[in-house]
Order: structure tokens, then sequence, then C-alpha cells
């Protein structure tokens, strides 16, 4: 050591601690650089699979092929425009976005081994420990890194201070929520038309629950006999659902909303109940940091431009709560068997809204298998076709129906034709953060999620169900596509590890936004 000695060694500040205080001090730079490249790579992937979908759309569009469209992959078609009010949307996004780049710059990195200084995430209503020994809500579980580890050290170190997440998990979901329906409203505000077109629920549901009058029974018994068959291309709501949104319908005018408008915000309100709602089930598979960080990446989602007055948007909310009940309720310290069945009701009434998100209940059997409780799929299953017998018993046959929505193939290069289109709309529906999800896959605790999505996907494809409107239909599978975005890279090293995430993809839930905009001042309105 040095006679004179540095002024750290003059304070008397250990030389561990000092190691650690450097280290802190260069973290930020050295995280930074490697961070920010990896999310430009992953928004160029994403521009590249965006250029090369639209590339062979237009390719597409160009041959014989009979789609069913005139300007796919869109059914509204393109109808680039200017429109004033693309302020409000932007204004969300710029409140979504400052918050959500706040939060990531207090989100500190991984400790590196030796480091014996407490690392926490800052995120608003943070409270400051006491620089000596830590109070009991400083050591509770925080939406941090790593775990906080406490060791002594001069009260005088400014580094020592941590500070601890105090924002209730109820009211971030809320937040989430609010965030989530801004975003939806805004964007319907710049669809084609006048204020409220986009808004509107669609003009053939109206109809049809217009035309039950005083007889829903009716509406059941006849409804695979009166029903015309589906068409590729074609996105009108009785062929390609169930009864569901037209009862729907029909209570919501009985109970005395009337008018197109009034039904499309209640669908756009439930519709937003999707973020905090797999959030929910997120935080239960896999942790709460995870969960927390997901939430600015769904909130600016580029869908939600078509969760607004959609039907598919009651759908989507069904279906992630039956996921959500039999994720939570397969929790070991829970009565298992009553959540198992209610997660099965919400399933089997998911089934009756939408034929495809019945195969989301995936996700909740692989559930079952991970907690070593695969008995509880006999009550999930049971709970499923309650809804179903039912409305059998009433007259309206399920798989009838889906043979109604199955759209015929009139060739095999169609049929790839459209497996192309959807592919091509499922990348930019989810955005860029769809490419950083895709490339931590094998890092997520998550991945029953995936598989319900995916299984989904393939059966939708399968049965001719996504030939046309997927962008809607598919409503239901897109969140549950982006949860290993906030997957840690690398994955921790002590197993079953429950603190550690990603970091927030703040550069790519801003692409999200601005692709969500473009998309909305490019496409067509909603079908009339």
């Amino acid at each position: 050591m040095s006679v004179t000695g540095s002024a750290s060694e003059r304070a008397g500040v250990p030389t561990a601690a000092r190691g650690s205080a450097d280290r802190r001090a260069g973290a930020p730079t050295a995280a930074l650089g490697p961070a920010v490249r990896a999310e430009l790579a992953e928004a160029g992937i994403w521009l590249a699979l965006v250029a090369f979908g639209l590339a062979g759309t237009a390719l597409l569009a160009s041959t014989d092929v009979d789609l069913g469209l005139t300007r796919p992959p869109w059914h509204d078609g393109w109808e680039p425009r200017l429109d004033p009010l693309v302020v409000v949307p932007l204004a969300v996004a710029a409140v979504v976005i400052a918050l959500t780049a706040w939060w990531a710059s207090t989100i500190r990195p991984p400790a590196q081994p030796g480091d014996t200084t407490p690392t926490a995430d800052v995120v608003p209503g943070a409270a400051t420990a006491p620089d000596t020994a830590p109070s009991a809500a400083s050591t509770a579980p925080t939406d941090s890194s790593t775990t906080t580890t406490t060791h002594t050290a001069p009260p005088t170190t400014p580094a020592a201070r941590s500070v601890v997440f105090r924002l209730p998990w109820s009211v971030l979901l809320l937040l989430g929520y609010l965030g989530s329906l801004a975003w939806s409203l805004a964007l319907a505000l710049v669809a084609p038309g006048d204020l409220t077109a986009g808004l509107r629920a669609p003009a053939d549901l109206l109809a049809a629950a217009g035309a039950v009058g005083d007889d829903p029974l009716g509406l059941l018994a006849a409804y695979t006999t009166t029903t015309p068959h589906a068409a590729a291309g074609a996105v009108a709501v009785l062929p390609a659902h169930p009864p569901g949104p037209v009862l729907a319908t029909w209570l919501l005018t009985r109970a005395g909303l009337h008018g197109a408008v009034a039904i499309g915000v209640l669908f756009t309100a439930l519709g937003a109940l999707t973020v905090p709602v797999v959030c929910v089930a997120m935080r239960s598979l896999c942790h709460e940091t995870a969960a927390r960080r997901l939430v600015p990446v769904l909130v600016l989602a580029p869908w939600s431009g078509w969760l607004a007055a959609s039907p598919d948007a009651v759908t989507a909310t069904l279906a992630a709560l039956a996921v959500a009940v039999g994720v939570v309720g397969c929790e070991p310290e829970r009565r298992s068997v009553w959540w198992a069945l209610a997660s099965g009701l919400l399933l089997g009434l998911a089934a009756l809204f939408g034929y495809a998100p019945v195969w989301l209940g995936v996700a909740v059997a692989a559930a079952y298998f991970v907690r070593r409780r695969p008995l509880l799929n006999v009550i999930t299953g049971l709970g499923a076709l309650l809804p179903l017998w039912l409305f059998y018993a009433w007259g309206f046959s399920w798989p009838d129906g889906l043979a109604l929505a199955s759209a015929p193939r009139p060739s095999a290069g169609a049929a790839l034709a459209w497996i192309f289109l959807d592919l091509t709309v499922l990348v930019l529906a989810t955005g860029p953060v769809a490419v950083r999800a895709a490339r931590r896959l094998r890092l997520t605790p998550g991945w029953p999620f995936l598989v319900g999505a995916t299984a989904t996907v393939l059966f939708a494809v399968a049965l001719g169900l996504a030939e046309g409107g997927v962008e809607r239909s598919w409503l239901p599978v897109f969140p549950w596509l982006l949860v290993a975005a906030v997957a840690p890279r690398p994955r921790p090293a002590r197993p079953g590890d429950r603190l550690q995430a990603g970091s927030l993809p703040v550069i790519l839930v801003s692409l999200n936004a601005i692709g969500a905009l473009a998309l909305r001042l490019c496409l067509g309105g909603p079908p009339a």
C-alpha cells in the first residue's frame, strides 16, 4: 500500500466496499451498450420480417390465387392518411414510454460475484431504507434484478443506501388496465370515418342481436341452420363465432345499453382487462418481478388497435381469466378443486365466444403437470364441457358451429398463401417485442403459456379458422406470445430464482407504439 494512500483509503473505506462502488459506477455504462445494441438488433430483425412479409403479400396479391381479399393481408384494406387526432395516441404513448424509461433507468444491473451491496429497482412510490439495519419492509420481496443482500457498511457511504419498491401490486395492475384502455381508445380515434367510427360494435352483430327478439333459445336452435358458411377472407361475426357474442349483445340491449358506440366501448373496457389478468397468471407461474416488467410491454401492444369495439376482446378476457384462474388455483396452498372447476367454466364460456381460444386450455393442463397436479385436468375438462352441454340442450351444437366457421380451401396454394398472410399479421400485431420473446423462449418458466398459444394458432390454421381477420380473432393469443420477452438473460445461476428478470425493453416498447400508430394511419376502417 502506498504511504500516502488514496482518498478513499484515508477515509477508511474498506477495499471490498471501494471495489464494489467502482463496479456499480461502471456497471451502467458497461450494461447500457450491449442492452441497447441487443434491442436495436431485435428491432432490425423485426423490420426485416415486416419487409419480407409485406413484399410477399404484394406478390401474392398480384397472382391469381383467390384469397377473398381485395387488399391483403387485411380485411379492412389499406387507406394511408393523415389524421390530426393522432396527437391523442401520441400523448398516451409518450406518457407510458416516459414512465417506462424512468423505471428502466432506476433498475440496477445484477450484482457481480462478491458484490455485497443491495440492489433494487426504483419505481413510483419508492422509499429510502435506513443506512443501518434494514426494516421489515425493506427485506420483503421487491421488483429487483437480484436478491437484496444486506451487509454492514459505514453510514456515510451513499452507495449503501437501498431504494425499495413500494408501489403495491394491485395499483400496478390498475395502472396497466387504465393504460391499455386509454391506448385502445386513443387508437380507435384515428380510424377512418367520423370520431366514433372505430368505437362502433360490428353492424352484423347488432343486427343479429336485434333479430333475437324475445326468443334467445330460438336463436340457439336455429343457429347452425340459418348461419351461412364462412368464406375465406370474410370476418362477419356470425359464421366465424359461436352464438356467445350475439347473446351477450342481446343481453346488453335488454339491460338498457343501446347503440353501437356504447356497446363497442364496453367491449373495449372488457378487453383491456386482458393486460392485468395475463400479468396475474405470469406472476403465479413465473414470479412478480417478471410480471411487473411485462405490464408496460402489454400496455402499448400494437394489437390494441383491433381491441376496440371487437367481440373478440371479450373472448380474450374470458380465455385469459380461464388460464389465470387455473394457474393460480393450482398453487400448493389453495383448494385447487374449486379453482380448477372455475377455470373450466370460464374456458367453456370462452369457447362459446370463439372456437380456437378453447385450446388455451393446453396452457392450464401444462401448468397442472408442472406443479404435479395432473388430476385437476379432469375437473377443468368437466367444467369446460358444462356450458357446451347446456347450450347443446338448448339446441346449439358446438361441433356443427365449428364446421360452419371452417372456411373451405379451394386449393393447397391458397392454404399456404393464407398461412403466410397470417404469419405476416402476427409479426405486425405483436411488434418487435415478439423478436425478443422468440430469442428467449428457452429462458422463461412461462413456457406453458407459449404451448397453449401455439396450440391455439395451429388449431385455427389447421381447421381454416385463420383465413381472414386474424388480427381480431387471435386477440386471445397475442399477449401470451410475449411472456418470454421479460425472461432473464443469461439464465439465473440459482435454480428457482424468483427475483431476476429481463430488462425493460424501452426501445422495443417505443417501436411497438410507433408501429401501432403507423398501422392505424395506413389501414382502412373496421368492417361495417
